[in-house]
C-alpha cells in the first residue's frame, strides 16, 4: 500500500491535517497506544490516591470515553476502538454499580 507522503500534507492547517496521518502510517495503532496510556495514567493516580481498584476502573474508563470520543471523530482511533472503549465503561459502570464499598 503506498503512503502519502509527510510532504503532501498541509501542516499549516493544524494537527486536525497531521494526526490521521500519523495514525494511517502506524495502522491506528498511534491512538490506540494513547488511549492506553491515559487509562493506566488515571486508573494507576486513583488506586494511589483512594485505594479503591473499582472506583479507579470506573474514573479511567470515563475518561477515556471522553478522549476516545473526541479521538474518534478526528480519525485517531477506529470505530472498533472506540467500542471497546465503551464497552469497558459499561462493564465498569456495572461494577461500580455493583460493589457495595460504601
Amino acid at each position: 500500500m503506498a503512503w502519502t507522503s509527510p510532504t503532501e500534507i498541509n501542516a499549516s492547517a493544524g494537527m486536525d491535517s497531521f494526526l490521521p496521518y500519523i495514525s494511517e502510517v502506524t495502522h491506528f495503532w498511534f491512538g490506540r497506544m494513547i488511549m492506553i496510556a491515559i487509562f493506566v495514567i488515571f486508573l494507576f493516580g486513583y488506586i494511589r490516591a483512594k485505594d479503591d481498584f473499582i472506583g479507579g476502573l470506573a474514573v479511567a474508563s470515563y475518561v477515556c470515553f471522553v478522549i476516545g470520543l473526541i479521538f474518534w471523530v478526528i480519525g485517531l482511533v477506529t470505530g472498533l476502538d472506540f467500542a471497546i472503549i465503551i464497552g469497558v465503561a459499561v462493564i465498569s459502570s456495572a461494577l461500580l454499580y455493583v460493589n457495595n464499598n460504601n
